[in-house]
């Protein structure tokens, strides 16, 4: 009784995140325009786009 009530009073504060919403990974686009519209890979994050650019 005491385990499930302190799940419960946590999951008020530490609210439950999907795992596809923090989806991340390296993904690759053939045209980019911070590259010119050259080839390039991306760090994306589902939700929150992408950070790091390597240009081709």
């Amino acid at each position: 009784m005491v385990e499930r009530a302190g799940s419960k009073l946590l999951g008020l504060f530490v609210p439950e995140v999907e795992a596809s919403a923090a989806a991340c990974g390296w993904k690759y686009f053939s045209s980019c325009w911070q590259c010119g519209y050259g080839a390039c890979d991306a760090y994306c994050c589902d939700g929150s786009g992408c950070s790091t650019i390597l240009c081709y």
